[in-house]
């Protein structure tokens, strides 16, 4: 399915690669789940970010659903308002991909339309939109530096950056890029699923952000060869990804290194997405089982309470360390209380 690397213009660095392969170890269950629904019915909520208000902010609004576009808030209490999208603010009937908190209380949103929206959450307001520089650009995923904001296009196989204080976009050609993060540094790592059976082409890719040097990190240990899909970094830099097949697994990249440790995840539970804990831990979404699970660099896996048919998508961890997450299928949002 994955198009020629050779197609890209950036520098592209080959790493070596050393692929521990290690085996999760499954606690028992821990925290109390709440669930709250989404006022707006079959609205299929998917991303989730923290907000610089205290709150966490997610999507609503898929191709799997007539319910609209919506981006909505949830205080720490549960309680949850809605906010709609025109066409002024960047969506023309358009489905909402993702959502990630910048600097100076402006939430960033990605769309299936070739535009950046923005919205205050000091002002509870949309701001004027950003312009794609590609008409045909797919605003995948998305994450949020001091200075930047990163955007995966399938559409145009390349990596955005965007600069917000001259609004300049910068582009990073890169076959089929997926999920993207940022660490402390405002390197962007982004995820590459390739296809499992061309060697080579499923990886885990970074961009410097001073020197633009694309370096990428096959996610291979010669024999089997992990897709992965969402990505994060940890409070210590390891960087961890999702991979839903072959096989289930949650895999850690050490910067450092370049080592790559996998840690199949037993029964496949359909990791999904994943997010960094204040602790040094990441938390994922378990979309087939129904639950969130924490795992830690020793391997060990912590799952909540699992809610059959619920099928949790995307997650963030509050400054407390409490996950929260969508439930896709359920139409609510949860969180994990640890204590």
């Amino acid at each position: 399915m994955s198009r020629l690397l050779a197609r890209t213009t950036a520098t592209v660095l080959a790493c070596g690669l050393a692929l521990l392969l290690g085996s999760a170890a499954i606690a028992a269950p821990i925290g109390a789940l709440k669930q709250f629904k989404v006022p707006t019915a079959d609205s299929q909520p998917r991303a989730i970010t923290n907000g610089s208000d205290g709150n966490r902010w997610f999507t609503e609004g898929t191709e799997f659903t007539s319910a609209p576009a919506k981006i909505a808030r949830i205080t720490p209490a549960g309680v949850i308002t809605e906010f709609a999208p025109d066409v002024a603010d960047g969506c023309n009937f358009c489905i909402i991909t993702d959502i990630a908190q910048g600097p100076g209380s402006i939430l960033y949103i990605t769309s299936n339309d070739p535009t950046l929206m923005r919205f205050n959450v000091a002002t509870q307001s949309f701001e004027t939109p950003v312009q794609m520089p590609n008409t045909s650009a797919l605003g995948g995923d998305l994450a949020v530096s001091a200075t930047d904001v990163w955007i995966t296009d399938f559409n145009n196989d390349v990596v955005w950056r965007y600069h917000i204080s001259d609004g300049q976009f910068t582009s990073f050609p890169v076959s089929d890029p997926a999920d993207v993060a940022v660490d402390v540094a405002g390197n962007a790592w982004f995820t590459q699923p390739g296809d499992v059976n061309a060697p080579g082409t499923s990886n885990i890719g970074r961009i410097d952000a001073a020197t633009g040097a694309v370096t990428m990190t096959p996610t291979t240990d010669g024999f089997t060869t992990v897709a992965p899909r969402s990505v994060t970094v940890a409070s210590d830099g390891q960087v961890w990804f999702t991979a839903r097949f072959t096989p289930q697994a949650v895999g850690r990249l050490n910067p450092a290194t370049n080592a790559v440790t996998i840690f199949p995840t037993p029964s496949n539970p359909g990791p999904q997405d994943i997010a960094a804990s204040p602790d040094g831990t990441v938390w994922f979404t378990q979309t087939t089982k129904g639950n969130v699970a924490r795992i830690d660099n020793a391997g060990v896996i912590t799952e909540g309470k699992a809610v059959k048919g619920s099928q949790p998508f995307g997650i963030t961890v509050a400054p407390n360390g409490d996950p929260w997450y969508t439930m896709f299928a359920a139409n609510k949002i949860a969180t994990l209380q640890l204590r």
